[in-house]
């Protein structure tokens, strides 16, 4: 038994199927470079119009405003005693005391304790009113009682005690100056 025998002239005619075959292999290579960068571009631009309707929606709404904050915690006492002062003058409610509480686990965010009497009307608009309009001031905890009840013959109205315990942010002290230059 013989085995047949391979020529080149068996192969010729096969060589311009495999020349074409590599070049077409060539040309689908080099299209998909510029397909594939296409499609990571429109990935992108997807991505790049997501975070500007973002960003858009947030330049759309309204500043919030800033809390309270001070340098030190005599300003920052000083400072809420003045924000209470300035709120209770258009209430009917009276500032008893007001201090300060360091916080060992946040101390940059302080408790300001106040302690209040007044209407229940003057009460409630004076506790919206640090909660809502600048500087912003987060209410921790509120305790209320009553202090006199009202007479309605007399034309007394009911008087409450509030005690309220707040944050404020005091900013941590700068950097010392090395005199030397910046790197």
């Amino acid at each position: 038994m013989k085995l047949p025998t391979l020529s080149s002239s068996g192969l010729l005619p096969n060589r311009p199927v495999l020349v074409a075959l590599g070049g077409l292999g060539l040309l689908l290579a080099l299209a998909i470079g510029p397909v594939s960068r296409a499609i990571d571009a429109d990935t992108q631009i997807a991505a790049a119009r997501d975070r500007l309707a973002r960003a858009q929606a947030a330049a759309a709404r309204p500043p919030q405003p800033a809390p309270l904050v001070a340098a030190d915690a005599d300003g920052l006492l000083a400072a809420f005693r003045a924000r209470l002062q300035t709120l209770a003058g258009s209430r009917a409610v009276v500032i008893d005391t007001t201090n300060l509480e360091a916080d060992p686990a946040q101390p940059t965010l302080p408790r300001l304790r106040a302690f209040l009497r007044g209407t229940a009307e003057g009460l409630h608009d004076l506790l919206q009113a640090l909660e809502t309009e600048a500087p912003l001031m987060a209410v921790e905890a509120a305790e209320f009682d009553i202090a006199r009840a009202a007479d309605e013959e007399g034309g007394r109205p009911l008087v409450m005690r509030a005690s309220l315990t707040l944050r404020g942010v005091q900013l941590p002290p700068p950097p010392p100056e090395t005199g030397g230059r910046a790197p």
